[in-house]
């Protein structure tokens, strides 16, 4: 008679840690920071570690790095030991009864998926029903640029030192200036490079109509939920009135937020962050996405290498995740957790085929980068 299998979950770490950005970042509104302060997530089970991280974005989802690492070794952390990291039903069901802490739940996920993989000898993308291939990445450039003279200039060295072809431009305060910016880029790279901005809500529909269709000349691939989520029918409105694609992503924390775009219609690109929904809820994203016959696009939320790896596993494995993804965040960093960097090269992010998502922390940079309270 077979046995079944049962991964019990041992142990559960969070780790805070701190690595300085090179330079500082800035988005949106309230948005900045200087460092990576995240929070590394350890899942024992089996003789095997699950690796994943948590992003703290106060003013995202309203989580910080105390409430992350608070949430996991208090509450989330607990409930999880002597349950099995095979049943995924049964521990979401767990996860679920606390409501809220995105991320922290998120990278929980992560950590069981990962760990499930090891302990089945799979990589995560094969886990995931998909096989591993390089995934192509794009680049943010955000708002922190002396002048457009600096803005062009790093777009240009990006693309000459790892070959990528795709920029993602932080915009929304200053539309003109916007305009301006994407133009010079399109002059400065070519017509092969892919350009899309990300308004982060900050424009009102009038002038997210009148600036997003002035950019469409210039070969806009798609505009980042260029007004409030809020809004309802006028988000549809804009959406009718260009033929840029509309990204989602602020619009889409969650199962319940997906099915309310879809069915609004204001939305033409799925945008996926496993450090927002983990790899079950993400799973569940595109299928519904691909239901509507939405194209997916995955983003980041700024991760170190820990969160590139599972994120780039996640972009290889599903067809329908056609876009370049949001996945070179640690090129920015003075350093990561990982033995080994990340390796992006020919504008792709290339991952390696073996048990989980090959995640491996340096000892020595963990004791360097982490923070003890």
């Amino acid at each position: 008679m077979h046995k079944e299998t049962v991964l019990k979950i041992e142990h559960v770490e969070a780790i805070p840690f701190r690595i300085p950005l090179k330079k500082a970042s800035r988005w949106g509104a309230h948005g900045k920071r200087d460092a990576q302060e995240h929070v590394l997530i350890r899942v024992y089970a089996g003789g095997a570690a699950g690796t994943a991280e948590a992003p703290a974005r106060p003013t995202i989802y309203g989580e910080t790095q105390r409430s992350i690492v608070h949430i996991v070794r208090d509450t989330l952390g607990p409930m999880l030991v002597g349950h099995d990291a095979l049943d995924r039903e049964g521990y979401q069901a767990k996860l679920a009864a606390i409501p809220w802490n995105p991320t922290a739940k998120a990278a929980l996920d992560t950590a069981l998926h990962d760990v499930a993989a090891q302990a089945l000898g799979v990589s995560l993308a094969r886990l995931l029903g998909g096989k591993v291939k390089p995934v192509e990445v794009s680049w943010m450039l955000s708002l922190n640029f002396v002048d457009d003279e600096e803005f062009i200039q790093e777009a240009v060295r990006i693309r000459e030192d790892y070959g990528i072809r795709t920029f993602k431009i932080k915009a929304g305060s200053d539309p003109a200036g916007d305009l301006r910016r994407l133009r010079m880029l399109r002059e400065a790279l070519g017509e092969d490079a892919i350009l899309f901005i990300d308004a982060n809500q900050l424009y009102s529909p009038a002038v997210a109509i009148r600036t997003i269709n002035a950019m469409a000349e210039y070969g806009l691939a798609m505009a980042e939920e260029p007004v409030p989520i809020g809004l309802g029918a006028y988000r549809k409105k804009v959406a009718d009135a260009t033929t840029v694609p509309i990204l989602a992503d602020d619009s889409v924390f969650s199962l319940t937020d997906v099915r309310r775009e879809l069915q609004d219609g204001a939305i033409s690109v799925m945008g996926i962050k496993i450090a927002r929904t983990g790899i079950y809820e993400s799973m569940r994203i595109v299928h519904m996405a691909e239901g509507y016959g939405l194209p997916c696009w995955i983003g980041s939320q700024g991760v170190s290498g820990i969160g590139a790896l599972a994120s780039a596993h996640f972009a290889s494995a599903f067809r329908s995740v056609t876009y370049p993804a949001d996945l070179s965040t640690p090129l920015k960093q003075e350093d990561d957790l990982l033995e080994h960097p990340i390796d992006i090269r020919d504008g792709k992010l290339h991952i390696l085929d073996e048990p989980g998502i090959g995640a491996q922390v340096s000892d020595e940079k963990l004791a360097r980068y982490r923070l003890d309270w």
